[in-house]
């Protein structure tokens, strides 16, 4: 193995090194198939990945936890991005990867006291994660799309659930943690 400095340090058959890059930016063609190196990008990988990786972090809450968001990365987050790619115009154009990447952040600032209390029940316990969830789904992923292109993603919303009131669309609304429930977005002004 040579070094920056042009030093060579002997590495014996048995020895296997493994390097983990951002990106290969600095990389020389050299560098690169001398170390092996294979870069994927993320666009190519796509969003999959990333919340895999997110959901195993979650077990630590709980195995059902995590399971609970499996089942809502499944129910929603597929339908959302096929409707946002094929229906809706954005202003500035985003990648699917980094969306949902921002959601799981979301997710995460707004949930991390997120947790089943004793005396809550399960079923209780997992619409209110869901609630969540769908509301950190609607200001990650679909909060790009242009004012007409709402309509969209509400109708795909209401569509695969109906979690919210009649009145409105989805992001006419907030999940209000006193109540448990969606409310308008008036009620803070």
């Amino acid at each position: 193995m040579t070094l920056n400095n042009g030093d060579r340090i002997a590495l014996t058959p048995n020895i296997r090194i493994l390097f983990e890059v951002q990106d290969l930016a600095v990389a020389s063609p050299a560098t690169v198939s001398r170390a092996g190196m294979v870069y994927l990008d993320i666009e190519e990988l796509g969003w999959q990945p990333h919340v895999t990786m997110w959901i195993q972090g979650k077990r630590e809450k709980g195995e059902y936890f995590a399971e609970i968001l499996k089942e809502l990365v499944e129910k929603y987050m597929s339908k959302v991005l096929k409707v946002k790619k094929l229906y809706c115009t954005e202003l500035a154009k985003t990648s699917e990867t980094a969306c949902v990447i921002n959601m799981c952040k979301l997710f995460d600032a707004l949930c991390s006291n997120l947790k089943k209390e004793a005396d809550v029940e399960m079923e209780a316990f997992k619409l209110e994660t869901e609630k969540w969830f769908v509301f950190c789904l609607i200001w990650s992923v679909a909060a790009t799309v242009e004012e007409q292109s709402r309509r969209e993603i509400d109708l795909i919303l209401r569509d695969i659930d109906t979690l919210f009131p009649h009145a409105n669309t989805v992001y006419e609304y907030y999940f209000n943690n006193e109540k448990k429930d969606f409310a308008p977005w008036d009620e803070k002004l």
